[in-house]
């Protein structure tokens, strides 16, 4: 039944392609993967390595989040005119004489 792996079966998919990307960067000739029946595979055949790219999605999320909430946070302080701004209160303060 193929609905009882999907997660393995997805992760095979994004393996592939990932591999064909890989070879297009490194100007590889590119062909489409063979088809591996369950009677051919291995059951240890899998490399500590290989999600990786989990790891590379979750950083670049991370950082994503970061620089958006510091976007975010910087627009909105500009957004507002604080009167208790220490230059406003100064100017208000301050008797300068024009000569």
């Amino acid at each position: 039944m193929e609905t009882a792996k999907p997660m393995e079966k997805l992760l095979e998919n994004i393996h592939i392609v990932l591999q064909a990307i890989n070879k297009t960067l490194n100007n590889q000739p590119c062909q489409p993967p063979m088809q591996l029946n369950d009677t051919n595979t291995k059951a240890g055949s899998h490399n500590k390595d290989d999600n990786a790219y989990i790891f590379i999605i979750f950083v670049m999320f991370l950082f994503a989040v970061t620089v958006g909430s510091l976007i975010l946070g910087y627009t909105r302080s500009k957004k507002v005119d604080k009167r208790s701004d220490p230059y406003h209160i100064y100017i208000k303060n301050s008797r300068v004489s024009v000569i």
